[in-house]
């Protein structure tokens, strides 16, 4: 796919403003909280118990599927109904229903793009930050940042909680082609030597990329994408799969954006065992995926719904959902309290680093940089 420089950048400003303004969201002052008492929070398990089941959609796949079986352990009076719709089969079937008057789901967990662009202004959501009322959820021991970075960054601080974080993609490099002493950060990509050999995804879609250069951006400054994506000459593609077979294949030395899933699935077959993935700081970036609980309006089942949102966020919950990878392997939890020895080493978050938090409206909204763009091109 042939792409002109001029086209590229005048749509590839990414996010960096926009990742600014969804940052400072993310450090208001603290809200206040209301911990609900033993005896609160046993009237609502009781009243839960009445409504005898809950009815929850989460990512496709056998991860959640798992993890939920510990909630029907911890709670087998309540009746768990579990659907796995991707986003786009959700969305429209639970907005079909709502028109119907028909109400179906009590949680879900589904990416903020969808969540917000889509169903949030049908009126789907409550808030969910009312349903959080476990003295362990709420403290902030147990959480990296504190229990309220959690929160996606919407204005009111309140609709909805990531509650794990896949951190962001790194360069790929094939070792056949490729010493790793050769690359020890991004900006050694910029080495003359990679001029029209590197495979770059087009950081005008919204995958791992497009985050990955976004920090990169603000720690390297604006010029760090004209250099990698202009001046080095790089064969570019949209397609996901295609950037991992073309490394398994073996046609370019390194890549940036190479899924760890996809990657993971051609290792197993054999395939692409000389390709390594390296992680640096000025490209890390942690993503709460489709790992967001939101709480549907009009719950059938409100106080159901409102143990699994708790479930889904206490320690046990949340050990159960990391260990089973829910929709991709080294999906970490953002509790610290729990076990993290059993992740990849990719996954696990490293202290001292600054990891931007990559979900919240302002990260979508592509209009925050067309400043930045306009004055990029000229």
């Amino acid at each position: 796919m042939t792409i002109s420089r001029r086209r590229l950048l005048q749509t590839s400003g990414l996010a960096g403003a926009a990742v600014l303004a969804g940052a400072a969201g993310l450090f208001r002052p603290r809200l206040a909280r209301a911990a609900a008492t033993p005896q609160e929070w046993q009237q609502i398990v009781v009243a839960a118990k009445k409504e005898g089941k809950v009815v929850v959609n989460t990512f496709p796949g056998d991860g959640y599927k798992r993890a939920l079986k510990t909630f029907t352990q911890a709670y087998p009076d309540i009746k768990l109904e579990h659907t796995g719709l991707h986003s786009q089969d959700f969305a429209p079937r639970i907005l079909q229903e709502r028109q119907a008057n028909l109400f179906t789901w009590d949680v879900v967990t589904i990416p903020t793009s969808t969540a917000l662009q889509v169903l949030r202004p049908a009126g789907v959501w409550d808030p969910v930050r009312p349903a959080i009322v476990l003295p362990e959820v709420l403290d902030d021991a147990g959480w990296d940042g504190g229990f309220e970075r959690g929160f996606a960054a919407v204005k009111d601080r309140a609709l909805a909680y990531g509650f794990c974080a896949v951190r962001g993609a790194g360069i790929t490099i094939n070792t056949d082609m490729v010493k790793e002493d050769q690359v020890k950060g991004l900006t050694e990509l910029l080495n003359p030597r990679w001029k029209g050999k590197l495979l770059l995804p087009d950081v005008r879609t919204m995958g791992d990329s497009f985050w990955s250069m976004t920090s990169a951006r603000l720690n390297l400054g604006d010029d760090i994408i004209k250099k990698l994506f202009v001046d080095q000459e790089p064969a570019l593609s949209r397609d996901t799969r295609q950037i991992a077979e073309f490394m398994v294949r073996g046609r370019y030395p390194i890549a940036l954006g190479v899924n760890p899933l996809l990657l993971s699935q051609f290792q197993k077959q054999g395939l692409g065992k000389n390709l390594k993935t390296l992680y640096f700081p000025e490209m890390d970036t942690v993503n709460s995926s489709s790992s967001v609980v939101w709480l549907v309006n009009r719950a059938p089942h409100p106080n159901a719904a409102k143990v699994l949102i708790n479930w889904f966020l206490s320690r046990e919950g949340q050990m159960a959902i990391q260990k089973t990878g829910v929709d991709e392997p080294g999906q970490n939890s953002l509790r610290e309290d729990i076990p993290k020895e059993h992740l990849p080493a990719w996954a696990q978050r490293q202290r001292g680093i600054r990891y931007i938090r990559l979900w919240g409206p302002d990260v979508w909204d592509r209009a925050a940089v067309t400043k930045f763009v306009t004055e990029l091109t000229k």
